[in-house]
């Protein structure tokens, strides 16, 4: 299989590198202007042409190390591009990458993806700038679904490609490219700014709902960093305590200091919550959220009663604990649907059936769909039909 991926799998941003323009071109470019790329060159040319560029180096270890090394900073200069986070006045250091690269893929592209040795077709769940991957769930029966970097994804339809000129002629704010691609993003699409403020969307999404989402992002990370900072200078303190040594000003102005910023983050916080909740309201509907919020609660009470459980039980398996948790769950859901006459978390209902049963082996997918999706199909059919009779 590694030879049909070298021949046909390359991933988008491999494609780019490994099809495009090589060093070899560049050079022969470089010194013999006048040689068109495609020119057929006689014995005597082709003598002088490899002569004029110096002894090759020799096949070994380190080479292939070197250009490891190379590839990886090349794929680093492509993401930092795909995703906006790159120096606008610093475009010599792009200079060798092709004028047009591929835009990151979004979620449910269908693609082809390199996993246990083997080509396989699946569909973009989720996108990762942070690490540079993609979550797909596999079409096939027992793949599931996995986390794959980006060189390894193949996009099976047209790829959508960014202006490298255009990009660095309409540089937005590194925060209006967020470390979170949402569906249909658009990186061509470009945002308007009306009395300074940015207005309009960027794939499909209005630009201060993704600013909230940026800036809550940003505010975790800071929290995080804090909240390290608090728990060494509560080791140092205790260390200091312990053989009984006293605590210089220094730490108890530096502790001073950390427990007020995070009170002031916290406070930021809150208030981009509410801002993120008020966006979310507009765009999702309130009943749609509390749906959502209905599933999480469900899932937090599934996972409590089955940990409770298996102090009895004692189930081994993680697989089969996180199984038993997800139709535990399910259960939940039905019973806080029945109870609360909510038409809008039928579809979140409908929704964890099918990611229950994409986690379900092959063999026993009959069995699952006896005495799981059929009874369940019948519950939803019955309350679907108390709703109309009773729409209040």
């Amino acid at each position: 299989s590694s030879g049909i991926t070298a021949e046909y799998g390359y991933s988008n941003i491999d494609r780019l590198i490994f099809l495009g323009k090589n060093d070899f071109v560049t050079c022969v470019q470089a010194r013999f202007p006048d040689i068109e790329p495609g020119t057929k060159l006689t014995r005597l040319q082709w003598s002088i042409v490899r002569r004029s560029l110096g002894k090759p180096r020799r096949c070994s270890a380190k080479f292939f190390e070197e250009e490891r090394i190379m590839l990886q900073a090349q794929r680093d200069r492509v993401r930092e591009l795909q995703q906006g986070k790159f120096n606008p006045d610093d475009a010599e250091s792009y200079k060798d990458i092709a004028d047009e690269i591929p835009a990151m893929l979004i979620i449910g592209t269908s693609v082809t993806a390199l996993i246990k040795d083997g080509l396989f077709v699946g569909e973009v769940e989720a996108v990762d700038p942070a690490t540079n991957t993609y979550r797909i769930r596999f079409d096939r029966p027992g793949l599931g679904t996995h986390t794959v970097p980006d060189y390894n994804v193949l996009s099976n339809g047209e790829v959508e490609v960014i202006s490298k000129d255009a990009l660095f002629a309409n540089q937005e704010p590194a925060d209006l490219l967020p470390d979170v691609i949402l569906p249909q993003a658009n990186l061509s699409s470009y945002i308007t700014t009306e009395h300074g403020i940015s207005t309009g969307f960027l794939g499909g999404y209005p630009v201060p709902f993704l600013r909230c989402i940026v800036k809550m992002n940003k505010l975790l990370k800071v929290k995080r960093d804090l909240l390290n900072k608090i728990k060494n200078l509560n080791s140092t303190v205790e260390r200091k305590t312990s053989f009984k040594e006293p605590i210089d000003s220094g730490t108890q102005l530096m502790y001073a200091t950390v427990v007020l910023d995070l009170d002031k983050l916290n406070k930021a916080l809150q208030s981009n919550v509410k801002e993120l909740q008020l966006h979310c309201k507009t765009h999702l509907g309130s009943e749609t959220l509390a749906a959502i919020q209905v599933k999480t609660e469900c899932m937090d009470a599934a996972e409590q009663l089955v940990k409770e459980a298996n102090q009895l039980i004692k189930l081994k398996q993680e697989k089969s604990t996180n199984f038993v948790a997800e139709l535990t769950a399910l259960l939940i859901q039905v019973e806080r649907l029945s109870t609360s006459k909510n038409s809008s978390s039928m579809p979140v209902l409908s929704e964890s059936i099918r990611n229950l049963r994409s986690i379900v082996h092959p063999s026993n997918l009959h069995s699952f769909q006896e005495n799981v999706e059929v009874p369940l199909a019948h519950i939803q059919a019955r309350l679907k039909q108390e709703f109309l009779s009773n729409p209040d």
